[in-house]
């Protein structure tokens, strides 16, 4: 399967630092036949610096070997 960001909403907490490690977690937050909807946050040195909500729209099958 293949999905497409349909929309994606981005909070700024902090400013990101540069100097490291980011690690970005996601959360599916509901699943619908054509649509994923995701909550997403950004962390540095253990602080959440942005938070974000995405939903993905699934390709219909006849797209996925187009390129």
């Amino acid at each position: 399967m293949r999905f497409v960001t349909a929309s994606l909403k981005v909070d700024y907490l902090r400013p990101t630092p540069i100097d490291g490690e980011l690690e970005v977690r996601g959360e599916i937050v509901e699943v619908k036949p054509r649509k994923v909807t995701v909550s997403l946050s950004l962390s540095a040195h253990g602080e959440v610096c942005a938070r974000g909500h995405m939903i993905a729209v699934r390709l219909p099958d006849s797209a996925a070997g187009q390129q």
